[in-house]
């Protein structure tokens, strides 16, 4: 209940903060002056996408302009009041980006003036008596009036003037040559964001203002996303964790597929899917949230593109992983907690990913194998396991004798309930090999996935109590020890119910 309340309150602040940012309107009386921070309802620092929030869409108009001479191209937003009669000339730092900032104004508005009532309507002499600093400036076919205290220029067009108002050889513009009646052209406004503005008041000011404009405007929307990120990631977990209770219990009911197979499939498979579910969200999360930075992802996507070309030519070891990777889940070669041989290492697999195999042997360490590496891989517990055991006795004993012993043990250890792994009877081999002091006996003993290991040592354990019951030697080592040519052999004399004596060497 709590968590509902504070998620509407966001989305209600969130709605409340957009809807409260709105630039006061164009007929309003501030809306006529001019400032060095903003030019009517036009703030430094706006972007696009505030401009259009300012004025309706049948109040601005976007073209886009190309400059022959420095071979660039720049957006244009022409604006226009009630009676279509043309305002401003807005142009933004970069072009195709609403989120770019504005860098340049044209003011055509006569209306448009400063604190000391300058305009387009004011001349030079009025310019400069209002604005002592100002500085002239020569162009291609204009010469600029740059007034600091306001960072605007007025441009004069210099067809108008005299020749003598600059000097052709230095450049150097003559001031007390231009007639202080002369008129001016137009005025245009730019906005420069460097690092050459952290001395003035006005930059942070302005980026005092532009970051409480961001944390009003841009937070609230952030920390909910956050929260759906978060929800997101929990119903990804909730999700799968569903999908694999509901592919165990079908297992169990199915009689025809083998539990411990089944539950090794959905374990290797649900950890494949919650790593691609994490990459997607984690990537569409930052994304998005780029975007709220104002960072236009458009080029970072078109880069991403371009890198990944790159890559893919330069990083073919890599493809080829993810490559054997797939195949390995789809034919489903090895599942998580198989006991397997990669490349000639035995150990239990830990994790199967898209590029890496992780496989831990019986003395703890981990060997890390690329799935395009993988020359050999023995699966030793998938469907159905199997082992060899092999069984000695002396020469002495009768072997088919030894043979029903061994029958008897494995159709005892078949119908313990304890051991119910034992899949099929035991499948006596018969006699293998004949040894120094022993004859080989070989029995094949099948049980389910992974229990071969563990059936043999049981299987052993009786067989060894067995032939403790019935007198049936399992040979072992002897030594025999020869004194030399000085020494007799130590005679030795058993007798029945005696203890065993031993004569002294003559």
């Amino acid at each position: 209940m709590n968590k509902s309340i504070i998620f509407c309150w966001l989305f209600l602040c969130l709605l409340a903060c957009q809807t409260s940012h709105k630039i006061t309107p164009v007929s309003q009386e501030n809306s006529i002056l001019i400032t060095r921070d903003n030019v009517g309802p036009i703030k430094k620092g706006m972007s696009i996408k505030e401009l259009k929030n300012t004025f309706s869409g049948n109040h601005i108009k976007k073209l886009t302009s190309r400059s022959e001479l420095a071979g660039i191209t720049t957006d244009n937003y022409y604006i226009y009041n009630d009676s279509s009669n043309l305002l401003f000339i807005v142009s933004p730092e970069q072009k195709n980006d609403e989120n770019s900032r504005i860098a340049r104004i044209i003011i055509k508005d006569k209306k448009l003036k400063t604190k000391s009532g300058i305009g387009l309507t004011s001349t030079v002499g009025e310019i400069r008596k209002a604005y002592p600093k100002s500085e002239f400036t020569p162009s291609v076919d204009n010469i600029i009036l740059y007034i600091p205290e306001i960072d605007a220029n007025f441009e004069i067009n210099s067809g108008k003037l005299a020749a003598s108002t600059w000097n052709d050889t230095t450049g150097i513009i003559h001031a007390s040559n231009i007639p202080p009646s002369t008129s001016v052209n137009t005025r245009t406004i730019v906005w420069d964001y460097s690092a050459r503005n952290l001395t003035e008041k006005g930059f942070w000011t302005n980026l005092t203002h532009r970051f409480t404009n961001w944390v009003i405007t841009q937070v609230p929307s952030m920390i909910i996303l956050t929260i759906i990120f978060i929800g997101l990631l929990r119903l990804l977990r909730f999700v799968i964790k569903k999908i694999k209770k509901t592919a165990q219990r079908r297992i169990q009911l199915n009689e025809n597929i083998d539990a411990n197979e089944g539950n090794k499939r959905i374990e290797t498979l649900s950890g494949i899917l919650m790593g691609i579910g994490n990459i997607f969200l984690w990537t569409i999360f930052i994304l998005i949230m780029l975007s709220k930075f104002n960072i236009n992802i458009g080029p970072l996507l078109a880069s991403a593109g371009i890198l990944g070309l790159a890559v893919g030519f330069g990083a073919q070891e890599l493809v080829r992983d993810f490559i054997s990777g797939f195949f390995i889940l789809l034919e489903d070669q090895i599942r998580t907690g198989d006991v397997a041989i990669i490349n000639g290492t035995t150990g239990t697999v830990e994790k199967i990913e898209m590029r890496t195999t992780t496989l831990r042997d019986a003395s703890g360490v981990v060997h890390i194998f690329q799935n395009g590496k993988i020359n050999t891989l023995s699966n030793m517990t998938k469907g159905w396991s199997a082992i060899v055991v092999d069984i000695r006795v002396a020469y002495k004993e009768d072997t088919d004798h030894v043979n029903e012993i061994l029958k008897q043990v494995g159709d005892e250890l078949l119908k313990d309930n304890a051991w119910e792994n034992i899949l099929t009877a035991v499948d006596l081999w018969g006699v293998d090999s004949f040894n120094d002091s022993s004859v080989t006996l070989k029995i094949k003993l099948t049980t389910k996935s992974g229990q071969q290991w563990a059936a043999s040592r049981e299987f052993r354990r009786r067989v060894k109590k067995a032939f403790n019951a019935q007198n049936i030697e399992i040979p072992f080592p002897q030594v025999c020890i020869n004194t030399g040519y000085a020494t007799s052999p130590f005679p030795i004399k058993l007798t029945e119910g005696q203890e065993t004596t031993r004569k002294n060497p003559q």
